[in-house]
């Protein structure tokens, strides 16, 4: 499996190398990934309307994190590029993917924008040679996984109030 795997990764840099700009354009989505994401979380946590979801959106972005790094720590799967660490799972994919259903279970658009945002920032972190695919679909996986778990006991709890009712 790792690889076809490869042979994808491989194939999604060199369609990226066949673009006019297109590697710089991957490192810039790449890059952009995590600051777009802390900037999210901040300003859904600095907005009284949205902390609510600001608060998750964090919980589920670090837990997330968190959970990737022990897990890619201890498989240390290599990587494409020239880092020592491992990739497998991704931690990027996993903390905004997290973010981003965790934001939509509050937010349905804020969740599509960020949602959308992780896609492309993980397809740059493929193409700009960061990671392969598996460990992006890993990671991503991992991260709505980990949204699901922090955000059940917040819908849960919004059910039996509303039971008793209370909104």
């Amino acid at each position: 499996m790792f690889r076809y795997d490869r042979r994808l990764g491989e194939g999604i840099r060199s369609a990226a190398n066949g673009v006019g700009g297109g590697p710089q354009l991957a490192r810039v989505a790449a890059n952009a990934m995590s600051p777009l994401f802390h900037l999210a979380v901040g300003a859904a946590i600095s907005d009284r309307a949205t902390r609510g979801a600001g608060v998750r959106m964090l919980v589920a972005g670090a837990a997330a994190a968190t959970t990737a790094r022990v897990l890619r720590d201890g498989i240390r799967r290599e990587r494409p590029g020239v880092r020592e660490e491992g990739g497998f799972p991704s931690r990027h994919a996993a903390a905004a993917t997290a973010i981003s259903v965790a934001a939509g279970s509050r937010r349905p658009v804020l969740g599509l924008a960020l949602g959308v945002a992780a896609m492309v920032g993980s397809l740059g972190r493929v193409a700009s040679g960061e990671h392969e695919p598996a460990d992006i679909i890993a990671g991503a996986s991992l991260g709505a996984l980990i949204a699901c778990l922090v955000i059940a006991p917040f819908a849960l709890a919004r059910f039996a109030l509303r039971g008793v009712g209370i909104r």
